[in-house]
């Protein structure tokens, strides 16, 4: 818990004291005080933090915009060369003074030898970093202990991506040279670290950290890395478009997307510098952000900087989609006249911020939110919702949200997240889950497929959706098919029961799951077809990897969404009268 003590009036803060979970999110309206909050809270001559108990002083605070970071892209090494002389140079001066005058050699002395704030910092962490007496230290500890935090005064929200990309290249060159150095017997410094003791020293690589951070937010991008070039090289950052192979420069990217990456290298800051924040601050994160990255930027923050990197978190929000986000975070009001937040429910939450436009306060009344099991399911039903919307009317207006999001998630997390909210008087609430042969649909869960279909999959991956797909591609001739009135995808259109029977049955066969085990169903446009009990009871999962062994062409979907979202993009949204009618009647569910 956060206590925080208001000790001296500030702007419409008043004194006063109170306790706020680890993550918290502060929603009011405009001139409610949320701001001077903040503010007074980041203030320690206004106030007294305490974190579990201890009174903390490293209060970090980002103000409005503050995270819309000029991301650093270019890194010259000699920058590094000429900063680590910048502060080797003074040490041995400052060492031969302090000898010479015959003041003990401590860290206090030394420190406070010089008035330069940049040295200073820079001793204190060398030495906390090293370990040995001052007078043992060389200019090469200097140079191995070196990071960018230094330069950045161990500020972890730094955007020098380029410096510490080629920092860490840096550090992985000399230390393969000590190896290779002592391998052929040639005196060297250091006799290089193995590749567990490096990692164990400066870390994974942060090309990699950050990428993956990337993968799990969804940005699709990768960085590239110094990797492969020379240590005295130049490097510049660049991002590459996972869909096309593009490179782009950070300048390039949207002000949204420019702060999920200064969250993704302060997580990874977060892990290295020795001087954590111990409560952080954003004054509303998320006014830059596209509503669809509203939940990325939650997790980010919960996940990583509050439950990983142990860093209490506070930020303010004036977005609906923000808040509803934030289910299961502690949402606090703050109101004009009184400086102590009040917590509130999501659903109120959402009620004040709109409440002024006759719109928003329409559009809430009929907006549900719904857990499903992945967020590969939020990208399907979303994408479905939409399709569906085109052809046929529902009576709500669905936000799909995953249960978990770091590491996957599933019916049981879906079911535990929506009954608690529902218990808890979130009348708003649904989760849909996938059938697994033994799920039942009950209150506000809502299983697809139930009785018919084990998942999500066995729908999107239906032989005649599938077929459509493959003469779409041009993959399988559609000559295969033996239609007499077809000869291109542009006339599918025209295609007949009989014929549509034909694709499934052909694919049936092609996958080893053609039976006298028939199941009738229904498309959307009413036609009743026949599919066999092992195609639907397939486990959902593993029916992906058996098309790509029967149809090697498909090995081209490496991404676990991607042959999905192909199949809803292309063959449900060019014909979505050939959809089987369960999927989109477990959306009209919701109500």
């Amino acid at each position: 818990m956060i206590k925080i003590v208001i000790k001296n009036k500030y702007k419409s803060i008043d004194v006063c004291e109170f306790e706020l979970p680890n993550f918290s999110v502060l929603t009011g309206l405009n001139g409610s005080g949320k701001t001077h909050l903040l503010e007074a809270i980041a203030n320690n001559i206004i106030s007294d933090v305490y974190v579990n108990g201890n009174k903390i002083s490293y209060v970090r605070y980002i103000p409005f915009n503050g995270l819309n970071s000029d991301i650093k892209e270019e890194c010259d090494p000699d920058v590094i060369t000429r900063w680590i002389k910048s502060i080797v140079d003074p040490f041995r001066k400052s060492l031969e003074s302090l000898k010479e005058r015959g003041v003990e050699l401590t860290e206090s002395n030394l420190i406070n030898s010089s008035g330069d704030m940049s040295f200073r910092f820079a001793i204190k962490k060398v030495l906390e970093k090293i370990g040995k007496k001052i007078e043992d230290i060389t200019d090469d500890d200097f140079s191995n202990y070196f990071d960018a935090s230094m330069i950045a005064q161990n500020d972890f929200f730094t955007a020098q991506f380029a410096l510490i990309f080629k920092n860490y290249h840096r550090l992985f060159i000399e230390n393969e040279l000590n190896i290779y150095y002592k391998s052929k017997n040639i005196p060297t410094e250091s006799d290089g670290l193995s590749n567990n003791d490096f990692i164990n020293r400066n870390g994974i690589a942060p090309w990699d950290f950050v990428n993956n951070i990337l993968a799990e937010i969804d940005v699709p991008y990768i960085v590239n890395s110094p990797s492969g070039t020379r240590a005295e090289s130049n490097f510049k950052l660049r991002l590459i478009n996972q869909n096309n192979g593009i490179e782009i420069s950070s300048q390039d990217l949207s002000t949204g997307e420019k702060v999920l990456m200064s969250l993704a290298l302060a997580i990874y800051n977060s892990s290295g510098i020795d001087n954590k924040p111990e409560l952080l601050l954003i004054d509303e994160p998320d006014a830059a952000l596209h509503p669809s990255m509203s939940r990325k930027m939650i997790d980010i923050l919960n996940n990583h900087i509050v439950k990983v990197s142990k860093i209490p978190s506070l930020i303010t929000s004036h977005s609906p989609t923000t808040i509803i986000s934030s289910d299961g975070i502690s949402i606090y009001q703050m109101e004009r006249g009184n400086s102590i937040p009040n917590k509130i429910s999501v659903q109120k939450a959402v009620e004040l911020l709109s409440s002024d436009i006759p719109f928003l306060k329409i559009s809430n009344d009929k907006r549900r939110q719904v857990f499903v099991e992945s967020k590969y399911d939020v990208t399907y039903y979303e994408l479905l919702t939409n399709i569906l919307l085109t052809i046929d009317k529902i009576e709500s207006e669905p936000i799909y949200l995953p249960a978990r999001t770091s590491n996957g998630s599933n019916c049981t997390d879906v079911i535990e997240v929506v009954n608690n909210l529902y218990d808890n008087g979130n009348d708003q609430i649904y989760g849909i889950i996938d059938w697994d042969t033994r799920n039942e649909n009950k209150g506000r869960i809502i299983v697809l497929g139930e009785n018919e279909r084990y998942s999500i999959e066995n729908y999107l991956l239906d032989p005649l959706m599938m077929g459509l797909l493959f003469i779409r591609e041009a993959k399988v001739p559609i000559s295969e098919f033996g239609f007499e009135t077809i000869s291109k995808y542009s006339e599918i259109g025209n295609l007949q029961l009989a014929e549509a029977q034909v694709i499934i049955d052909k694919i049936l066969v092609d996958l080893g799951l053609f039976s006298a085990n028939v199941i009738e169903y229904n498309l959307y446009n009413g036609w009743k077809l026949n599919i066999s009990s092992e195609f639907n009871l397939f486990q959902g999962h593993d029916l992906e990897n058996l098309y790509k062994r029967k149809y090697p062409f498909l090995n081209v979907y490496q991404r676990e969404d991607s042959l999905k979202k192909d199949v809803i993009q292309k063959i449900v949204n060019d014909f979505p009268e050939f959809v089987p009618i369960r999927i989109f009647e477990t959306i009209k569910k919701i109500k």
